[in-house]
């Protein structure tokens, strides 16, 4: 089940026009978001849609990392930081993505939010730097 603060969140950027909902896959909690922006090349399309895992304890527990929808090409590879376990949702397999927050500036309740973290999972497509390990 979905925690109310997430679902909150999405219906309030849903209602701003970002293309976002909470769905349930087994027991997590996760926002799919889609049409995340994407430079091609190096990426082989514009847009990706990506899954966020929210924890049941999500008013006290932080967001971090994303899973990438399949198919993807990087360079006409792969990138190195998608390198997590496997998903099945909505047809397809989605890999886990080791995008992290720097260990000085974790994600933090009241300064931070679902927005805060999709902006912070664009920056992966973007290829900003990740100032920690991957």
């Amino acid at each position: 089940m979905c925690p109310e603060p997430a679902i909150e969140e999405a219906r309030e950027l849903k209602a701003r026009g970002m293309d976002v909902e909470p769905v349930e896959i087994g027991s997590q909690c996760y926002v799919r978001a889609r049409q995340i922006g994407a430079p091609t090349p190096p990426w082989d399309r514009h847009e990706y849609e990506i899954l966020i895992p929210i924890p049941a304890a999500y008013d006290d527990a932080s967001l971090d990392g994303f899973y990438l929808g399949l198919p993807y090409q990087f360079n006409a590879g792969t990138h190195t930081r998608v390198n997590g376990g496997e998903i099945a949702y909505s047809d397809r397999c989605w890999k886990l993505v080791s995008w992290h927050y720097p260990e000085n500036r974790p994600w933090q309740r009241g300064l931070d939010s679902l927005e805060t973290h999709i902006t912070h999972c664009r920056g992966f497509f973007l290829h900003r730097g990740a100032l920690n390990a991957p």
